[in-house]
């Protein structure tokens, strides 16, 4: 009974970590899109309080994760020892890329005169830097919950980790060359208006 319940809480710790993530990828690729300086701002701050969300949710994954490594599975097993590592490293990543990048995106925002972006503005929600952090954060974020149900040995592991990461930059290129094409756009629309 008792495991069954440490593992309820260890599997809501990894809804609310997919919450979180989703969300502010929303709010990041909404912020890309921004036609307003208001929208963009509005992005930002629920961006910033979603990001903050991510340790908390580590905090529900390790805690009772350990209890079940510790009373089931042990520490001979790679995809734990994995999984563990990535999520202590996603713990810090979190606050030290991301969220400090997010905070500098709001306060420009809030500090914007003009009801467009800037390309000052714009360039700073655009930072390669925190989209491939949180899109490569976001595919360790699914290699973990791989490594979990698949249970793979030492060399998957490395492989699902190797391929989470080559999906993370991969992704954060595209959205960002999208992004980059669609603000060109919207800024030759506004000008012809």
């Amino acid at each position: 009974m008792l495991y069954s319940i440490v593992l309820f809480i260890h599997i809501i710790g990894v809804v609310v970590m997919f919450v979180a993530v989703g969300i502010t990828l929303l709010s990041m690729v909404s912020m890309l899109h921004s036609k307003t300086t208001e929208n963009l701002r509005n992005w930002a701050a629920l961006a910033v309080k979603l990001d903050g969300l991510l340790p908390f949710s580590v905090i529900l994954i390790i805690v009772p994760g350990l209890y079940l490594v510790f009373s089931s599975w042990g520490w001979k097993n790679a995809w734990i020892d994995f999984s563990l590592a990535l999520l202590i490293l996603m713990t810090f990543m979190g606050p030290i890329i991301n969220l400090r990048r997010l905070k500098t995106i709001l306060h420009a925002a809030k500090a914007e005169k003009s009801s467009v972006p800037t390309n000052s503005l714009l360039e700073k929600v655009r930072d390669r830097v925190l989209w491939n952090s949180v899109l490569v954060m976001t595919m360790l974020a699914f290699a973990i919950v791989f490594l979990m149900t698949v249970k793979v040995a030492m060399t998957g592991s490395i492989i699902t980790i190797v391929v989470a990461v080559i999906l993370g930059f991969v992704a954060a290129n595209i959205i960002l060359s999208k992004g980059s094409a669609s603000m060109t756009s919207n800024k030759k629309n506004t000008r012809s208006i």
